[in-house]
Parts: structure tokens; sequence; C-alpha cells
């Protein structure tokens, strides 16, 4: 690990107390990140260990790569190093988008409703049908239309969206990706009753 991670672990954790919307200044907030961190890895992060990286008490420590993978695994990047190419060469500093809000679709019920918001202007609202799948329930100056399909495993706030098998009438995309610019700017859930 070089020097240039410190700016990625730092990004990384700024992620983390996003996600969690904590500051990671009290034992009882370690105890929250741990418990996301296993609902969305099924991997155990020591108590210890994450108030080391926070340098909660005065024991910093530099982290595994293990450790690293894990934690940009619970906010929605394959490893460490797909989170710093996503940053960039020059840090965090280089890039505005920050993955902000995380929903994955293994948290959800069918008949649960998102509602999705990007810039200019657009919003969506989706049923999750189950297995990842999707149905437009209603849309506001984008093009997906009510009815259509689409699959994801996740969706973040500040993160442009990548919808897979979108069917659109009689049409079909393997890939499909909204909030380029911007990413989702504004994401809420409805629980199904």
């Amino acid at each position: 690990m070089d020097d240039s991670d410190k700016i990625y672990i730092e990004q990384l954790k700024n992620l983390l107390c996003e996600a969690v919307e904590r500051q990671m200044n009290r034992a009882s907030d370690f105890v929250f990140l741990q418990a996301y961190i296993f609902e969305r890895t099924r991997e155990n992060i020591g108590l210890n260990t994450l108030k080391r990286i926070w340098n909660y008490g005065n024991t910093p420590v530099t982290p595994r790569s293990f450790t690293l993978d894990t934690l940009a695994k619970s906010v929605g990047y394959r490893n460490f190093e797909d989170m710093k190419l996503f940053y960039g060469d020059e840090g965090a500093d280089a890039s505005d988008k920050i993955l902000g809000k995380v929903v994955s679709s293994s948290e959800l019920r069918p008949g649960d409703h998102i509602t999705l918001c990007w810039d200019p202007g657009r919003r969506c609202t989706v049923e999750y049908l189950g297995s990842n799948a999707y149905r437009v329930v209603s849309s506001e100056r984008t093009k997906l239309k009510p009815g259509n399909t689409f699959q994801t495993a996740f969706f973040a706030t500040g993160s442009p969206l990548i919808l897979s098998n979108l069917v659109q009438d009689d049409s079909f995309a393997p890939l499909y990706e909204i909030g380029r610019k911007t990413g989702v700017t504004q994401l809420t859930v409805e629980t199904a009753k």
C-alpha cells in the first residue's frame, strides 16, 4: 500500500459514514457499522479494526487488503481497487460523484416501490418484482415508460444507474444508463403493505 492509498481510504471512510448516516464518533456507531457491513457482504470486520481505521482511541492501523475490499463492497464496489478506479488517478478530489444512500435488491420485498430522481428534473417510480427485476410504475421526463421492465442489483445516490435487460414495448436493451452526468440525486423506498 502506498501513500496515495491514504486518500482513497479517507474517501472510503466518508462513503461509509454517508451510507450509515453516522459520524463514527461513538462506540455504538461502530457496532452499527459492523452490522451494516455484515448485512451487505456477509463478512465480519472486527470492532477493534473498524475503530483503528477511524483512529478512534488513538490506535491507528493500516488496513489489510481484505478489510479494504470488504469495506468497499459494502458501499457498492467490487473491491477497493474498483473504488480507486472510480475516483481516478488524482484521488477523491478528482471527482464530484459521491456514493451515498444504497438500496440493494436483496433488502426489498416484491411490491416495494422505489422512486428515483436524476437531473435534469427526471423522476421514475418502479415496483420490485423479485429476483432483481423491476417494473416502471410512473415516470416524468424520461425515456422509461410505465410497464417497462429491467433488472438491477442495487440503487445508489451520487452514481449513475446501470439497468440490464431493459424491455420497452418491442425493443430490448442489454444495458441502459440513467443519470450519467450527476448520478441518481434522490432515492426513496416505500414498502408494500
